[in-house]
Parts: structure tokens; sequence; C-alpha cells
């Protein structure tokens, strides 16, 4: 009896993993028991009921996916990147506002995996969180989008322009007048104290307030998200993922959030 095409598709590991494999290209037989690690034995059952759908098709022991095949491999990959996501924090995802980020993009949230959740111990809590300042502290590239100010992140900042970071940040209006009212670099006092904030060196922008995230930061290698809880609160965790996918998905964040912003006259010229 033919299953059900969902049951054939996510019932099965052997036959999903096929399915994700065969997105990277045909495959022989010999590919699949070497990168599935699998007896080919146990294989056969799983890709004739996937050859029931026509979902993949073969020729001289190369494994193919038909044109459906590829439709429904696609969006089954997107759909199993979007649970692992939320299955992973579940919880930070429940109580969080999302409202910031735009419906396309929340779609594509599974672009963030596989991530994890940041967070300071409670002795810590009004420190540099130390993962974050190790994710970004040799980053080549940096932009910084932010509805709050945290200064004991100046340190980390003045010292990834010190060594040459293209650095860009966007604050919002009210964290805007606050850094220039108490934390303007003078080129008197020395830099490592986290009173300042060397920002004439930076690419700068203001966006208005209210723009639903508290940070999104986004380096050559990774993504870091932090945002409001449910009740609009502060939350100092992050959610951190590494790779090209969940960073061109945060730098879509970043210039949708930063629509409408003006650009601040620093040293640094675009």
């Amino acid at each position: 009896m033919k299953s059900c095409l969902i049951d054939t598709i996510f019932l099965s590991d052997k036959r999903k993993n096929l399915l994700l494999l065969l997105l990277e290209g045909p495959q022989t037989s010999d590919d699949i028991k070497d990168k599935l690690n699998v007896n080919w034995g146990a294989m056969i059952p799983q890709i004739k009921k996937l050859e029931e759908w026509d979902l993949i098709t073969s020729k001289d022991r190369v494994y193919y996916l038909t044109d459906m095949g590829r439709a429904i491999a696609n969006n089954s990959k997107q759909l199993l990147n979007i649970l692992c996501v939320y299955e992973n924090n579940q919880k930070y995802w429940a109580t969080h506002d999302l409202s910031g980020i735009p419906p396309h993009l929340l779609d594509r949230i599974g672009e963030l995996g596989p991530c994890k959740l940041i967070e300071s111990d409670l002795a810590h809590v009004f420190d540099a969180n130390k993962d974050v300042v190790e994710a970004m502290e040799n980053a080549k590239h940096c932009t910084t989008l932010s509805n709050f100010f945290q200064p004991q992140y100046n340190k980390m900042y003045n010292g990834m322009i010190k060594n040459g970071c293209d650095l860009t940040l966007i604050y919002s209006q009210s964290v805007f007048e606050r850094i220039i009212s108490e934390y303007v670099y003078d080129g008197t006092a020395e830099l490592d104290d986290v009173k300042f904030l060397d920002w004439k060196k930076t690419k700068f922008h203001v966006i208005p307030d209210g723009l639903g995230i508290t940070e999104i930061s986004v380096t050559n290698e990774m993504a870091l998200l932090g945002l409001f809880d449910s009740d609009n609160r502060f939350d100092s965790r992050y959610i951190l993922s590494q790779g090209d996918r969940a960073r061109n998905w945060g730098l879509e964040l970043c210039e949708h959030l930063a629509k409408g912003g003006k650009r601040i006259e620093t040293d640094v010229k675009d």
C-alpha cells in the first residue's frame, strides 16, 4: 500500500536524508552509501518508495531528483531548518517579540540554523558577554544595528577599530543622543576606558526609535540577534549563528531596519 507523501518524506530518516543529499546534485549508489553511511540493501526499499511518488529517478545507478522532487526537497529543507531553529531554542522564540522581523525574513528564519543561545551568568550580567566578544572582536567587517546602548562593549568596539575592522554602527535616535552627551571620545583619555566610544572612526547611522529588536550584529563570519521579550523588556541573551546564510539573513534585516535612517558625518567615508 502506497503511504501518503508526508509520511514518505518525514517518517524515514533514510528517505529524508537522501532527498536532501540529492539537492546537492546527482549521486551514485556508492556516493549514497558513503555520504549517508548506510547499508545499500537497506536503502533499496526506501528508494523504491521515493520512486513511487516520482520524487527521484535513476540511470546507470546514478540517482537524481525529478523536477517536482527538487521543489519538494527544497521546501522540505526550509521547513526542517525552521523546525531546528525553533526546537533548539523554543522558549526564547516563544517568549520574545518577533514583530521587528519582516514577514519575508521570518519565513526564512531557518537560515539562522544551526544556532545557539548565549547568555551571561548572574554574576556577570552587567559585563560584556565573553561569547559576544569572542565572536566579534577579530572581525574584518562588522555592522551593528541596535536600539539600546551597553557601554561595557565600548572597549570591544574600540579594539575592533584599532585592528582595522570596517565597522558600521546604526543606533536609534535616543541611543545616539546618549552617546554624544556622555560617551564621546575627546582624544585625551585612554581608549581602554569603557567610558568612551571612538565612533568618529566608524560609519555611523541614526534610525528612528522603536524598530522592534534590541540588536542585530553581522560580521564576515556570523550573525548575532537580540530581541525584546513579549512585554517589550530588554533581554541580554542573544541568538548566535555562524555561516554565510546566517550572515546574509542578518544583513538583509539590517538593511530593512535601517531604511529611513540618516548617515552621520564621521572621519570614515563610504
